[in-house]
């Protein structure tokens, strides 16, 4: 079986490592220049190659360390990934990047000697919880490891070899969805049905999350509010705008915590669950329009469950 040889103390040069809770805190060597006349860079690049190597082979991965870079600033993290061979979710992993951004001046990216996916021992984000959930489950090969960051000492599980998926990547991304309740019952899909107020058969154009009145409701995805408001079958309700002229509708709401035009995160919370407008009791509708036309919100929504 593939494995990860873990190195307990400082060997040289950018031999600073993973090691045991009770070791003292160390000081990763640092890469200067991201080319071949750098040494601390040249001794990283072979071990990921090996790596690379070992993933193909299904052998003994190399050590495993870490070492510092430091941007000038304005870098872009996928080009930093391509100078040093990694793909860039180990590098986001690992130094809790949520989002692909430019580098900032005097920012320190850790840099580890084997191409991988870093999930924390706290979940930092949904990219975390999404990360956790699907390599745990596939019973990926892992290892634990501590690493010293600037907020402390953190607990990670690497998952040598590992990539982002489909979702995981989207989020990313920044082009996918979270789900707008932390807890919450499917208790109606996206479609036609027969309507529990009337019971016609209408075109159900979101689905209904069931939760308790007061449940926090957070924004889907990263947005703009273009509308708070109430009509009689939605009640109180709040949309929001997202890049690609999608929209995403929060429905019989108890109450909106957003203001018009205001820019919010995936996760914000934008309002409370209630049973505003025409609803039989305390759940969530949710739509997700795409130039104006409703879509299937659980094709979007990772981990959608009746």
């Amino acid at each position: 079986m593939r494995r990860v040889r873990l190195i307990l103390a400082i060997l040289g040069m950018c031999l600073s490592t993973v090691h045991a809770a009770a070791s003292p805190p160390t000081t990763y060597q640092r890469i200067t220049s991201l080319s071949m006349s750098d040494i601390v860079f040249k001794q990283v690049q072979d071990s990921i190659s090996q790596g690379y190597r070992a993933e193909k082979l299904a052998d003994t991965f190399p050590d495993l360390f870490f070492c510092l870079w430091t941007a000038a600033g304005g870098e872009d993290l996928y080009a930093v990934a391509a100078r040093l061979a990694l793909p860039y979710e180990t590098l986001a992993t690992l130094n809790g990047i949520g989002r692909p951004r430019l580098l900032a001046v005097g920012e320190d990216l850790i840099v580890p000697s084997i191409a991988g996916v870093f999930v924390p021992d706290q979940a930092r984000n949904d990219l975390d919880l999404l990360l956790s959930a699907r390599l745990e489950e596939a019973g990926s090969m892992a290892l634990r490891v501590m690493v010293d960051t600037k907020a402390g000492r953190v607990g990670f599980t690497f998952y040598p070899g590992a990539r982002f998926y489909g979702t995981e990547r989207s989020f990313f991304l920044n082009v996918g969805f979270r789900m707008p309740l932390s807890k919450a019952v499917l208790t109606s899909g996206f479609g036609f049905r027969k309507s529990p107020i009337d019971g016609h058969d209408r075109m159900h154009e979101g689905i209904d999350l069931a939760a308790p009145e007061g449940t926090e409701v957070l924004a889907a995805r990263e947005g703009t509010v273009i509308f708070i408001g109430r009509d009689p079958v939605l009640g109180l309700h709040v949309i929001v705008a997202h890049e690609g002229g999608i929209q995403t509708v929060y429905g019989h709401l108890s109450s909106a915590t957003v203001v018009l035009n205001q820019t919010v995160r995936s996760g914000t919370i934008v309002g409370a669950v209630g049973s505003t407008g025409l609803s039989t009791g305390p759940h969530l509708h949710f739509e997700i329009r795409l130039s104006g036309a409703a879509r299937d919100p659980s094709s979007y929504l990772p981990g959608l469950k009746r």
